[in-house]
């Protein structure tokens, strides 16, 4: 993946025109942010799923690594966006 998106900025900085540049790298970086978004769904669902089998902020905690504020984050995330 990083080698991808090295060869697209490679390509980007490759333009002969300065607005198709523009143009262009605001396409990827929409494309980069709806990728991201999918990316992260999985991991949405997998903390919906444990939290439905009874696991606690803390279980959470200590199991991923992640912080406290963080997953209560992802966990609004994933009600705000009706992840099951």
């Amino acid at each position: 993946m990083r080698e991808a998106i090295t060869a697209e900025a490679a390509r980007l900085d490759g333009l002969d025109d300065d607005l198709a540049t523009i143009r262009a790298t605001g396409e990827v970086f929409n494309a980069l942010d709806d990728a991201i978004l999918a990316i992260g769904e999985p991991r949405l669902r997998a903390l919906v799923r444990l939290r439905a089998q009874g696991w606690s902020y803390n279980r959470l905690v200590d199991a991923t690594g992640l912080s406290k504020t963080r997953v209560a984050q992802l966990v609004r995330e994933a009600r705000a966006r009706d992840i099951r």
